[in-house]
């Protein structure tokens, strides 16, 4: 029953071509057969094109930009081409477990009051050993209380329903790193979003990715912004302010530090 559902996969690329086979071939052995992979190549000038053209598979479409525009702007370029139900992220870096995406359209199916899921995840190397597994509680209530402070969604375990963006529209095109945690909270304001409780995504942390080439100047500004939403946007309770008003003071000592 379920493989009748339209799966559409969004990959943004740009020189990714040490990590980008393993992140492809996370898709292909999926034990979840029926979705297409649109993969947005952001100008790259390695060779990431060329890896990406040896996969002979028709599910695959890929998307070249004409000249480097950033992430932001290639995730949404990728949304315009998609049409089916639902929509999953997976980073070309990133790996996705097999049973991913059944796992996901199949809670998506039993809990119709879901709009948005990510999941449990663990943080590997360039060489892929695990350095962390990163676990919260799936409690709607309390997803939604750590959100306001801080990104508790590793983006590519996110899945989510094509009709959020009719809200959420896009990813905010001011942000070049938090682009993924304000589009988050956007669907956050209209609709409910949680974690299922499995390990279901490899999230790799390496010294190219773009928590690492982002200057910490944008990323504080970035931070301050997305603080500012939560607070103007959301209700809160005694604790979450407080947990909120530390983390804005210390985001905000650290910018004022950084600009010195």
């Amino acid at each position: 029953m379920i493989e009748k559902e339209k799966l559409s996969v969004l990959m943004t690329v740009y020189n990714a071509e040490k990590y980008l086979k393993y992140s492809v071939n996370s898709i292909l052995k999926q034990t979840y057969k029926n979705w297409k992979l649109i993969i947005v190549d952001d100008g790259s000038t390695d060779r990431s094109i060329n890896i990406i053209k040896n996969f002979k598979d028709k599910r695959i479409r890929l998307i070249k930009q004409k000249k480097h525009c950033g992430r932001t702007k290639s995730l949404n370029h990728g949304l315009k081409a998609i049409k089916s139900k639902y929509i999953a992220i997976l980073d070309a870096d990133d790996v996705s477990y097999k049973n991913r995406f059944n796992i996901q359209l199949n809670f998506l199916k039993k809990n119709k009051h879901i709009d948005v899921i990510g999941t449990w995840y663990e943080v590997i190397d360039g060489k892929g050993k695990i350095l962390k597994i990163k676990k919260t509680t799936p409690n709607l209530k309390i997803v939604k209380r750590k959100m306001f402070y801080k990104n508790i969604f590793c983006h590519s375990s996110i899945m989510f329903r094509k009709k959020i963006l009719k809200k959420v529209k896009n990813y905010p095109e001011k942000f070049i790193y938090m682009q993924d945690y304000a589009f988050i909270l956007k669907a956050m304001k209209y609709y409910k979003i949680t974690l299922i409780p499995k390990v279901l995504v490899k999230n790799r942390m390496i010294k190219s990715s773009m928590t690492f080439s982002v200057p910490q100047k944008q990323i504080l500004k970035e931070r301050l912004i997305l603080f500012n939403y939560t607070m103007n946007n959301f209700r809160q309770n005694f604790i979450t302010e407080v947990l909120w008003s530390l983390e804005y003071l210390k985001t905000f000592l650290k910018l004022v530090i950084v600009r010195n």
